[in-house]
């Protein structure tokens, strides 16, 4: 808002503020709900660099939004569009064949992507942060998004309901298998993690954040031991409905890194 009263000022005023290095990074969310067509093309001409967008809640045609992409977004590496109830599947095509060099995407509480809009996402190969928190994707399709994006380093599934389906411990596994440096997960409330799931967890040396499902009845003592004895880097834990056992709380206090932790009883 600054920049645009700045351009009635005068005409040099108005010249110096088009500098398409003042906008590599772009939020408009929650304030743009109306007109988001004049805004898109108020900033076309001026975000040629641009590398962050933020829409997150704003409401958009999707035929414009794909028309500022083609213009402005060939550099982004982050796109937030959390909540941006327009979002469908061909925004997600454009989005693949457009931002070959995202690394931070969030799709957070976008319910109108089916399977095959998630299928693009497959086209990426450098993302390092992916937010799918209450989306319908499915298990094999997501299995396919880590592989081709080795560099995966946080993956948000958080959900009251819609990840029903999803088999966590076999995303776990494919996060072991191919995302290497993973840091940060947190996994949805609904579904079940099994002792097989939080060995592969244990697998991932770099994690350093983990939320637990509500259903954990198969863990056994011996994979949340191994799981706590091998996170040396762990600085955040949400355990949910998980009974500890004195050897477990032994090693949650051997964390020297740990900062916060969660406890929700049954």
């Amino acid at each position: 808002m600054t920049l645009c009263r700045m351009s009635y000022v005068d005409k040099r005023f108005n010249n110096l503020i088009r500098d398409p290095e003042l906008y590599t990074r772009l939020n408009m969310k929650i304030k743009f709900r109306k007109n988001m067509r004049n805004i898109f093309c108020w900033f076309t001409a001026r975000c040629k660099h641009l590398r962050q967008l933020d829409l997150t809640e704003s409401v958009f045609g999707v035929k414009d939004f794909v028309n500022f992409l083609e213009n402005c977004g060939r550099n982004l590496t982050h796109l937030r569009l959390s909540d941006c109830k327009s979002v469908n599947s061909y925004v997600l095509l454009k989005i693949s064949e457009i931002c070959k060099n995202l690394k931070e995407l969030d799709l957070s509480g976008c319910e109108r992507i089916n399977d095959e809009g998630f299928s693009y996402l497959e086209r990426l190969n450098g993302l390092g942060n992916l937010n799918l928190w209450n989306t319908y994707i499915k298990t094999q399709r997501l299995c396919k998004i880590l592989r081709k994006n080795p560099r995966m380093r946080e993956l948000h599934l958080l959900s009251m309901n819609g990840f029903n389906g999803l088999n966590i411990d076999a995303i776990v596994i494919e996060l072991r298998n191919s995302c290497h440096n993973l840091e940060v997960i947190y996994l949805p409330h609904s579904c079940n993690l099994t002792s097989q799931g939080l060995y592969a967890l244990a697998d991932c040396k770099n994690l350093r954040k983990v939320t637990f499902p509500h259903f954990t009845r198969l863990i056994t003592d011996d994979s949340l031991d191994r799981f706590l004895s091998s996170i040396q880097r762990l600085e955040e834990i949400c355990l949910r409905f998980v009974d500890l056992t004195d050897r477990n709380l032994e090693l949650l206090a051997q964390c020297k890194n740990l900062k916060m932790l969660y406890f929700l009883k049954r």
